[in-house]
């Protein structure tokens, strides 16, 4: 694998998925909502693709604006643009592959859901900018990585906005933040020395109560929006082993994590995520 290769597939994240999971799962959760009983399969292939283009792009938009304090942050002073494995120049070309690759895909949705994916676009490009002045940036990350899709998924399958579709996409937004306040945890000490705005600096021995706070409301969200489900009890089943997970993580935190836990904590979510998931399936008249 030639050396330029191999820095692209790193300045994406090829080898970490987590993220791209993580910005799948909420549409999953709207795409199962949207039509109980009748899997979209093909909406969630979309999604599944989108949900890695996006994410891909995110990933470059976010180091080309911060490859000066990324080398500051021993986390990320490898990475290909900080590392001057990549050039700016070359990654912006990526990024804008990306995007275009990310944009063919709505040529199937309707007008409506493409201004919630455009909106939403917008803010996963200038998400980066907020960690220089925003206190808690992870809240404006939470619109791309976990609110938009899933309004977009129930526009455009359902026809439009609803109560529960805003439930769910307001449920992915303070759950991606949450588990965004757990992954900066892994950076704390080195964002205090280079003067990086995080919810996790500005938190501090407070930011378990935040994290269990936002974790509450999205778990409160996503049962206000499939409570009316014909099987709920597995949804409600699921949500209460999601708090319970949730709330052991709360305390992990208050009594401070281990240098490698954040991470580890945060990986966890995708099951998390899934757990929803399956909840809403079961609780659908899919298997009933």
């Amino acid at each position: 694998m030639s050396g330029r290769l191999s820095a692209t597939l790193d300045l994406i994240r090829f080898d970490r998925p987590v993220g791209s999971l993580l910005l799948f799962l909420p549409a999953g959760w709207s795409i199962l909502l949207a039509h109980p009983g009748d899997v979209e399969w093909k909406w969630l292939a979309i999604f599944l693709m989108g949900s890695f283009l996006t994410r891909s792009a995110g990933c470059v938009i976010n180091d080309l604006f911060d490859r000066d304090l990324d080398r500051k942050v021993s986390r990320t002073k490898s990475r290909p643009l900080a590392a001057d494995r990549l050039s700016p120049r070359y990654a912006a070309g990526v990024f804008f592959a990306l995007t275009m690759a990310s944009a063919s895909l709505l040529l199937f949705f309707s007008k409506t859901a493409i201004l919630v994916a455009v909106l939403g676009y917008g803010t996963a490009v200038v998400y980066p900018l907020m960690k220089r002045f925003f206190p808690l940036p992870q809240l404006f990350m939470g619109v791309p990585f976990g609110a938009t899709a899933p309004l977009m998924a129930w526009v455009q399958i359902s026809g439009g906005f609803s109560r529960a579709g805003v439930c769910l996409s307001l449920a992915g937004l303070f759950w991606a933040t949450a588990y965004d306040l757990i992954y900066a945890v892994a950076d704390l000490a080195d964002d205090r020395l280079a003067g990086i705005k995080s919810g996790a600096v500005t938190f501090g021995d407070r930011l378990w109560m935040v994290f269990l706070f936002l974790s509450i409301l999205a778990v409160t969200l996503l049962w206000e929006a499939g409570r009316t489900l014909p099987q709920s009890g597995w949804l409600f089943l699921a949500l209460v082993l999601f708090l319970v997970v949730v709330g052991w993580q709360s305390l992990r935190m208050k009594r401070g994590l281990d240098p490698e836990e954040p991470l580890r904590l945060f990986r966890s979510h995708v099951l998390l995520g899934t757990l929803v998931m399956a909840g809403l399936w079961i609780s659908s008249p899919i298997l009933v």
